[in-house]
């Protein structure tokens, strides 16, 4: 009797606490309306300051083709010729003519990038997708061999994101005349870009045309990159921040909610505050970082690889980023340059010594050849490379996820180069799986009924009432008495 006494002596004394301070013990039901805008954005500030880690993907080979990611579409040609080989978009369109080039490409915009591939992606973890587009698909002269058509099939890819949840950077990866002279830029050329007029002002033509697109499609696109990779060895760096200063004045004409990306033009860090200019608000800073392209660095052993990741990060972790954040825009598994047509259609590999300029083998080893770890058939990668691959993935994200705006691993796919294959490199388990943050969007009258159900979830959970804690607490005290 005594022990009963004394158990509901502390029950009554848990009881009166719990209405002295309800907020402890009491879950009311939620009458609010609010949606999760409402809570989570404070009034009259940028949907972007809501972002958080951008972990992303590019979509590169879609709109702007390059041999690496697809070969298929240049070992069509098979000749026996070098220099009748096409070796970008330029010359795959010119060699192929409008109606039958235009005829391929629509079936590559059509099957190369599906929604199902957006719906694993967002599932493996990522939230953002990177779309790179040649100026060519919103302005194209006459006189140029390319051929358009790809702004429905962007816009189709922008309705899979809204659906899937993802955000969406447009990037203009292209400039008329060619901003780098590399085939990533659709035109494998001496670069002529900023020696016109003319080329500037088709490239701020293309990106007005772009930002409209992204006003059109707002529930989806979170970013515009203004152009990808301009060379620092061909322009002066006052010329590519002038060129900078009239696009952010184009976009945040159209727009403030969206990032203002620019390149780092390959300069490093220490220099990167010649390409910002102070009144920009949200901008974002785009470097890539790659291991594979440096005559040096390709001879590294597997252990100086990954010990290079942070030195090669270091001063871009330093960088201040009080005015403008810092994503890197592209990188990958790769840490050698076996992968066929990396270092462009007709080109050897510093790996092998068959690159230009390269008199012999750099790969760290004796026998330098491209196969097996090395090749393009991932099904004969050792258990000891794969390893190697994730343990080199972990030390890039436990630096780019961590410490900046967050990444975009180049690429979402290829045809055969496994090391530049995010998605294979998921199912494979070199590249990691992140919790899903992608939320798929909805019609607008289910998202205010899906809000307002989240923000009164509060009504699932159990009601503590003051009989519920009562009999609760008295049971407990009966046991420990």
């Amino acid at each position: 009797m005594l022990r009963f006494c004394q158990a509901v002596t502390l029950a009554l004394s848990v009881l009166s606490v719990a209405h002295a301070s309800p907020g402890l013990f009491f879950v009311e039901e939620s009458s609010s309306t609010e949606t999760i805008e409402d809570i989570t954005e404070p009034t009259g500030s940028s949907r972007l300051s809501d972002i958080d880690i951008i972990r992303g993907v590019n979509l590169g080979g879609v709109f702007l083709i390059e041999p690496f990611i697809r070969p298929s579409l240049f070992d069509q040609f098979n000749s026996s010729i070098p220099s009748d080989m096409p070796v970008d978009e330029w010359t795959f369109t010119e060699k192929l003519g409008k109606e039958e080039a235009l005829r391929q490409l629509e079936d590559h915009w059509d099957t190369f990038v599906t929604k199902e591939h957006l719906e694993t992606l967002a599932e493996s973890g990522i939230n953002w997708i990177r779309i790179p587009i040649g100026y060519w698909a919103f302005n194209l002269t006459d006189d140029e061999p390319f051929v358009n058509g790809q702004v429905p099939y962007i816009e189709r890819i922008l309705g899979w994101a809204q659906e899937t949840g993802l955000k969406v950077e447009l990037d203009l990866h292209g400039a008329p005349g060619s901003q780098n002279g590399y085939d990533n830029s659709g035109h494998r050329v001496t670069p002529e870009w900023l020696h016109s007029r003319t080329n500037v002002d088709r490239t701020l033509d293309a990106v007005r045309k772009m930002t409209q697109l992204a006003v059109d499609w707002e529930d989806a696109v979170y970013g515009i990159q203004i152009l990808n990779e301009p060379s620092r060895w061909k322009w002066p760096v006052s010329d590519i921040l002038e060129f900078y200063n009239e696009a952010y004045d184009i976009v945040r004409s159209m727009t403030n909610d969206v990032y203002f990306v620019i390149h780092d033009t390959f300069l490093g860090p220490n220099e990167w505050s010649t390409l910002v200019s102070s009144n920009w608000t949200n901008a974002l800073m785009d470097t890539h970082i790659y291991q594979m392209f440096d005559n040096y660095i390709i001879t590294l052993n597997e252990t100086a690889h990954i010990d290079m990741v942070a030195t090669m990060a270091e001063n871009v972790t330093r960088f201040d980023r009080s005015s403008i954040g810092v994503v890197v825009g592209e990188f990958s598994a790769a840490t050698h340059d076996c992968t066929k047509y990396i270092n462009g259609l007709g080109r050897g590999s510093r790996w092998e010594g068959t690159l230009e300029y390269v008199d012999h083998p750099l790969c760290p080893f004796e026998n330098c050849t491209c196969t097996g770890d090395y090749g393009s058939d991932y099904t004969g990668f050792s258990d000891h490379y794969k390893r190697f691959l994730r343990r080199y993935i972990d030390s890039q994200l436990s630096i780019y996820d961590r410490e900046l705006a967050g990444w975009f691993y180049w690429n979402f796919r290829t045809e055969s180069a496994p090391e530049w294959d995010y998605m294979l490199g998921v199912e494979q388990g070199w590249i990691p799986k992140f919790s899903r943050t992608a939320i798929p969007m909805t019609s607008d009258e289910e998202s205010e009924i899906s809000a307002t159900d989240l923000v009164s979830s509060a009504s699932l959970l159990p009601t503590f009432t003051p009989y519920v804690i009562f009999t609760s607490v008295l049971a407990f005290a009966l046991v420990l008495f």
